[in-house]
């Protein structure tokens, strides 16, 4: 049995089709050099929270890293991962290991 098929489906489609269309070229785009308004001629006068703004990322770029020293880095890595690598999957695959061959499994 074919499903009969109700015109106004297609119709629905089309007004959106053409709805997606006009609302795409209506927004979609941006106006000419012709519609755009003449550049204005007036300087902006100084003002001085925008320069402390401006400021700021330089004064940053003074401050010294985050991070800890080459000593304790090495400090750190030379526990952390033998400890990551090793030790903390031997342990966790020998448990699930045990787990897995005792009698509540």
């Amino acid at each position: 049995m074919a499903f009969a098929r109700r015109p106004g489906r297609l119709v629905v489609a089309v007004a959106g089709a053409c709805a997606c269309f006009h609302l795409l070229k209506v927004c979609g785009f941006v106006p000419g050099p012709q519609v755009a308004p003449p550049p204005s001629t007036d300087a902006a006068p100084f003002n001085p929270a925008v320069a402390a703004s401006a400021v700021l990322p330089a004064l940053t770029m003074l401050a010294e890293d985050a991070e800890a020293k080459y000593g304790d880095y090495r400090r750190w890595s030379s526990v952390l991962v033998p400890l990551s690598t090793l030790v903390f999957p031997a342990v966790g695959f020998g448990a699930f290991t045990l787990y897995l061959f005792s009698e509540d499994f």
